[in-house]
């Protein structure tokens, strides 16, 4: 009886070790975990499933060339990056455009959360590959999942297609060494393509943002539109723009109703219910009057607080009823003097109606101060302008405005309501505007 105990153990042991050492079921193209599921045709519907292993999946080495600039896991003395572990998926097209994620979900657990990702379509035996995605902020944390990977794409109807999600080979890198492995989500985002938006004569509509205060989610991704960097564009009202260049500019217009707004981009949830990424949230916005063909620049807008990585633009529009605004869309050209690109992926618009006239004029200066700073909720905003009351808008630090404020007194104790987090607070008066930070703690 102890033999038999005794080989039985050994048998359970081996069974064990043969499973935690598996490949995943989807190692393969042939096997892929068919996901048509996530694919809502209702555009601002994300859906998400997971999680997945890419535990003890092996690698596909020859699909690494196509991925070349594109993924940056490369060994010491090669150019192709490498196809460690991974693992693949399956849909068919339908017509819609989305912005596919991969993130750390409930019950998900991946080494660096760091993966990679490419699209292909075709079959398995003759892939032909569309476009692939690595970190969605490589200079950010990966601790926050700034190290997962995003595409965006417009999905032919009936069309197949495979995506192969891969852990980055991190090899003996300072932080972390190895590859990546563990278990990830997916989460996918019906978007509307700005692919005919390029031009101010085909700018889309967002009137509604005034009345719903958000509207989107858009995407105009250089995949989904088709718009590059344009050197040759006229950048008459973009002065303000710090690569004054056209990354593929989209145009946006809307009818004046005679009030003031700040109109922001964000990633288009008010609860945090959903999530669409925009590189580094680092766009710039340029605002006309007029016609497509005599415009006449009204207002420009570059990062909101640059020195705290806070990048996405806000701008002030005092509008006159029934005149018609075009707003100029535009990623910042980034540059880290071995690869440039430009910043894009999927956003919406929010706005904010001011109770004071925003036309301020640049030559006013004023300082602003918050305290308590760190503060548990009450503080006291100062500045050094004339005017007694301004209006306070909260953003965190994705870029989503949390928290609005009109008529603020100068100098009054103001509770914020907001939970525990760095936030930028801009603040404006009748006739200046400027941010500062503040920590609220508990």
């Amino acid at each position: 009886m102890i033999r038999f105990l005794q080989t039985t153990s050994v048998f359970a042991m081996l069974l064990m070790a043969t499973a935690s050492f598996a490949q995943p079921g989807n190692d393969l193209c042939m096997d892929a975990i068919d996901i048509n599921s996530l694919f809502s045709t209702e555009v601002g519907v994300q859906l998400e499933d997971g999680p997945f292993s890419n535990e003890g999946a092996t690698g596909e080495a020859e699909l690494a060339a196509d991925l070349t600039d594109i993924w940056f896991d490369i060994a010491s003395g090669e150019t192709a990056p490498t196809i460690d572990q991974s693992v693949w998926f399956s849909f068919t097209g339908n017509g819609e455009t989305y912005q596919l994620m991969t993130f750390k979900g409930l019950g998900s657990a991946m080494y660096a959360n760091d993966t990679q990702m490419a699209l292909y379509s075709g079959t398995c035996d003759d892939l032909t590959f569309l476009q692939g995605g690595e970190d969605l902020m490589p200079f950010w944390s990966s601790a926050y999942g700034w190290w997962y990977s995003t595409v965006s794409f417009t999905a032919e109807a009936g069309v197949n297609y495979w995506v192969m999600v891969d852990g980055f080979n991190h090899f003996e890198g300072d932080d972390y060494q190895g590859i990546s492995e563990g278990s990830f989500s997916l989460r996918a985002m019906n978007v509307e393509p700005m692919i005919e938006r390029g031009v101010c004569e085909n700018a889309r509509a967002i009137d509604a943002v005034f009345e719903d205060g958000v509207v989107g989610p858009f995407d105009d991704s250089e995949s989904v539109t088709g718009l590059g960097v344009n050197y040759d564009a006229d950048m008459l009202g973009a002065e303000c723009w710090n690569d004054n260049l056209d990354d593929g500019s989209v145009w946006f217009s809307f009818i004046g109703d005679g009030n003031s707004y700040y109109l922001s981009m964000n990633q288009c949830s008010s609860n945090g219910a959903t999530f669409v990424y925009y590189f580094a949230w680092d766009g710039q916005m340029a605002v006309y009057r007029g016609d497509c063909n005599e415009l006449v620049p009204v207002a420009c807008a570059e990062d909101l607080d640059e020195d705290n990585t806070q990048y996405w633009p806000v701008v002030g529009i005092d509008t006159e009823e029934g005149v018609e605004y075009f707003v100029r869309f535009d990623g910042y050209h980034w540059d880290n003097n071995l690869y440039d690109w430009s910043a894009e992926g999927s956003f919406c618009f929010t706005a904010e109606q001011s109770n004071n006239p925003i036309n301020v004029d640049e030559l006013v200066q004023a300082e602003f101060d918050v305290f308590p700073n760190p503060t548990e909720g009450g503080l006291t905003i100062t500045w050094t302008d004339a005017a007694t009351h301004a209006d306070v808008t909260a953003f965190d630090v994705t870029g989503k405005a949390v928290g609005f404020y009109p008529n603020v007194q100068r100098g009054q104790q103001h509770d914020l309501g907001l939970p525990v987090g760095m936030y930028t607070l801009q603040i404006a008066t009748e006739n200046t505007s400027g941010v500062v930070r503040v920590q609220v703690q508990k």
